[in-house]
């Protein structure tokens, strides 16, 4: 594989860290050039829509993608792919269904992802990926109330024992599995 590693296989970011509503938006900008041999970041179109898909397997753990069963029902042929020169960015709405191929180049995969949501998009669960900046506001004032989405959402594991990153997390079970 090329610097920037294996697949990413399809998943949504809800499941990762469920919010009050679907208000949250994850940019991402490439740092560098991005090309299909590099495996960029692919989308499903409209699957922002549908249902989170389950992200646990069979006997109940948590895997970090929709499982087989589930994809059968999301257009994963209809992916649009999201190449761009340095500079460009990504756009995707945090239940849309998403992911990448390997990486078949000689250079990283080059995308830095931040996570944006509205004030009143409040998250469910623990975040172990805080920052300083974190439910800052960038713009406006905190909201005083919170808006409900009344779609179910999953919830992710307990985070507060620390977690690693979704390539950790798909990894372990392609090692599992060997």
């Amino acid at each position: 594989m090329g610097q920037g590693g294996t697949e990413v296989k399809w998943h949504q970011d809800a499941p990762f860290f469920p919010h009050t509503n679907p208000a949250v938006l994850t940019v991402g900008t490439y740092l560098y050039d991005c090309g299909m041999d590099q495996g960029p970041l692919g989308v499903v179109p409209g699957s922002h829509e549908t249902e989170i898909f389950d992200h646990y397997d069979s006997e109940g753990n948590w895997t970090g993608h929709i499982g087989e069963e589930d994809l059968k029902r999301v257009a994963t042929n209809k992916a649009e792919y999201l190449c761009g020169p340095a500079g460009s960015l990504t756009l995707h709405n945090y239940r849309t269904v998403h992911g990448s191929e390997p990486n078949r180049s000689d250079a990283g995969r080059p995308l830095l992802l931040n996570v944006l949501s509205a004030a009143d998009a409040m998250p469910y669960t623990y975040n172990p990926l805080k920052t300083k900046y974190y439910q800052q506001c960038v713009r406006g004032k905190p909201a005083k109330w919170a808006h409900h989405d009344g779609r179910p959402h999953l919830i992710p594991p307990d985070w507060s024992g620390g977690y690693t990153s979704i390539f950790a997390l798909q990894q372990k079970e392609k090692n599992d599995a060997a």
